[in-house]
């Protein structure tokens, strides 16, 4: 990317300054603010593109134990709770903000195997109640880690690890562009002058800025003495219209299917 990324400083600097500084408090903003959701929906990662729900869903039924339930963390309003709750016996659904859970509920109700609550995987411990509850479960996230600070991913891995128990298996998918937040953020067709509406939501609510999460950073939060990766590689996630009225589009991404090992 070039230097004219940087001229994007000013926008992000204005928003920032109105912006929460505490990470729960701007993903609860965002989320209040959303009407819609979908594919002509508010919210940007929220699509209902086939392509990368079979390709999601064929890679956790290979590995998921198909009897056990499922951890859906970062679910948002639900999009993937109600898909993994229609293929395994029970599903839960976790987000930091309040308003995510409150749309999550609305959409998948009559959902009897479906269940959202309150939790910020980034606090140590923020699943033994759940632990509790369930016992070793699967768990399934898209989109969490690349938007959390390096002590933050740690203590979410570590949480995660906990709750699989002996024969749970963590789905992560997570952005994997190339450079810095600034190169991200013109891939997404942000300007000195311009933002897509849906990028703009994001940056106006103070949520993180996204980093990159490939297969380094895999390696470095999931080593081999403590986990085995079954299955990695790059992948897509698809975003709402950008660049144009009614294209979706793709986002270069990473994939990962790893359980505990002892």
């Amino acid at each position: 990317m070039s230097w004219k990324k940087y001229l994007l400083l000013p926008q992000l600097l204005s928003y920032a300054a109105r912006a929460p500084r505490d990470p729960a408090k701007a993903w609860d903003r965002f989320w209040s603010e959303i009407r819609r959701t979908g594919n002509r929906g508010e919210v940007l990662w929220d699509t209902e593109d086939p392509r990368e729900i079979e390709e999601v869903l064929k890679r956790v039924t290979t590995h998921f134990a198909p009897d056990l339930p499922v951890i859906d963390i970062g679910c948002g309003n639900g999009r993937f709770s109600r898909l993994l709750a229609a293929r395994y016996p029970k599903v839960v659904g976790l987000d930091v903000s309040s308003h995510a859970i409150e749309k999550a509920r609305e959409e998948s109700a009559g959902i009897e195997n479906l269940s959202f609550h309150v939790a910020d995987i980034s606090i140590p411990y923020a699943l033994r109640w759940l632990v509790d509850e369930l016992g070793e479960a699967n768990v399934f996230m898209r989109g969490v880690l690349h938007v959390l600070d390096p002590k933050r991913r740690a203590v979410a891995v570590e949480n995660m690890r906990g709750a699989l128990g002996a024969r749970g298996v963590l789905y992560l998918s997570e952005s994997s562009i190339d450079g810095d937040p600034l190169d991200h953020m013109v891939l997404q067709g942000a300007t000195p002058t311009y933002m897509p509406e849906p990028v703009r939501k994001v940056v106006a609510a103070g949520v993180r800025p996204p980093s990159r999460f490939g297969d380094a950073e895999v390696r470095e939060y999931f080593p081999g003495a403590v986990w085995e990766i079954l299955e990695s590689g790059p992948t897509v996630m698809y975003t709402l219209p950008l660049r144009t009225p009614d294209k979706i589009e793709a986002l270069p991404s990473y994939f990962a299917l790893v359980r505990r090992r002892g």
